[in-house]
């Protein structure tokens, strides 16, 4: 389990950043590697570069705070490999976390330091192609939140994110049971699907990705999941699953009809919420 105190949360802020290099899981047979990864243009890491950090002052708001706390939750059903990474130069995430293992119902608090660009992972398995909630905690204006979940890569769960009560990224439909088709799976069976359109910056989404369009990132340019400035309470709460909070921006049923041509809301497979 992830845990993070707060006295020791201001200690590790100031002390030297180290590149994260993620520990071996477990029980696997290959070392953790160092992703390397798409990532949504114009989305929460492809920010311009922080100036110099204002003075500390308190915990009291996301302008101020020495660091961002993004909570996670485990609502899929079954224990989720969940790993992290940074952006060159970037600070680690405070206890620079290695791989780890989020149990059923299990949620995670992490803490962002400031200057901190870079990703968590969530999947079935431990894969740079997994579904991720993409952070990022700087702004040459001020030390501001940006926050978006993408799927540039691939997806492999559904993650949607809210910041004050509000589902501000994300999509929480299960695409696997859509009867779209995956254009590349796994490798195996394993449910994760490679999206083509990740280097293919206008898009449109792929057919398998199109139901999240506009809500998670499908393709680099997709910037109607980009959540920055929504998010300066500090209150980011991630939610992994079919039942998590549903964003108002993923497509609808009556949209799904009209897209696919179901004669009607019955038809509709049950991944779509």
């Amino acid at each position: 389990m992830i845990s993070i105190t707060r006295l020791a949360a201001v200690a590790l802020i100031l002390a030297p950043a180290l590149a994260i290099r993620p520990r071996e899981p477990r029980g696997s047979p290959h070392p953790y590697p160092t992703f390397t990864y798409g990532t949504a243009i114009g989305g929460a890491l492809d920010l311009p570069e922080p100036t110099e950090a204002p003075t500390l002052v308190n915990r009291g708001k996301a302008l101020d705070a020495p660091f961002l706390t993004v909570k996670v939750l485990n609502g899929f059903g079954q224990r989720l490999p969940i790993s992290y990474n940074s952006n060159q130069g970037s600070p680690t995430i405070v206890g620079n976390p290695g791989a780890g293992t989020l149990a059923i119902s299990q949620e995670t608090a992490i803490a962002i330091p400031r200057d901190f660009a870079g990703a968590i992972f969530i999947g079935q398995v431990y894969d740079p192609a997994n579904s991720k909630i993409e952070v990022s905690f700087s702004s040459p204006q001020g030390y501001r939140p940006g926050l978006d979940v993408s799927y540039v890569d691939g997806y492999s769960v559904p993650i949607t994110c809210s910041c004050g009560g509000r589902v501000v990224t994300g999509c929480n439909t299960a695409l696997f049971r859509t009867g779209r088709t995956c254009p590349r799976q796994g490798p195996g069976d394993r449910l994760l699907c490679h999206n083509p359109k990740k280097t293919v910056d206008n898009g449109p989404a792929d057919p398998f990705f199109q139901p999240c369009q506009g809500a998670a990132y499908t393709y680099p340019n997709d910037h109607g999941a980009n959540a920055f400035g929504d998010c300066d309470s500090g209150d980011i709460r991630c939610c992994v699953g079919i039942n998590c909070p549903r964003n108002p921006k993923q497509y609808s049923k009556r949209d799904l009809q009209e897209l696919y041509g179901y004669a009607n809301e019955t038809e509709i497979p049950a991944g779509f919420s």
